[in-house]
């Protein structure tokens, strides 16, 4: 069983990891400041931007990236 939390944990890392370089990509400089925290599929994402588009962006995280089961989203608009 140990062996299957190393698997979730590395693949966990990995969706973080396509997530944050998805909202890299995305050329708006506040999306690159957003928490991507991944535990089991369920994905968290945190933090400030400065409109509802970059919101809505990363809201379309879940439909474009793949792996994520359910998408919390905790951004606000400041």
């Amino acid at each position: 069983m140990k062996s299957n939390g190393v698997v979730i944990d590395a693949a966990d890392r990995d969706l973080e990891q396509r997530i944050t370089t998805f909202l890299a990509d995305r050329h708006l400089p506040a999306l690159r400041q957003v928490e991507v925290a991944a535990d089991n599929g369920t994905v968290t994402l945190r933090g400030r931007v400065r409109s509802f588009y970059e919101k809505q962006v990363c809201q379309n995280v879940g439909r474009k990236v793949s792996g994520i089961r359910q998408l919390v989203d905790a951004v606000v608009v400041a």
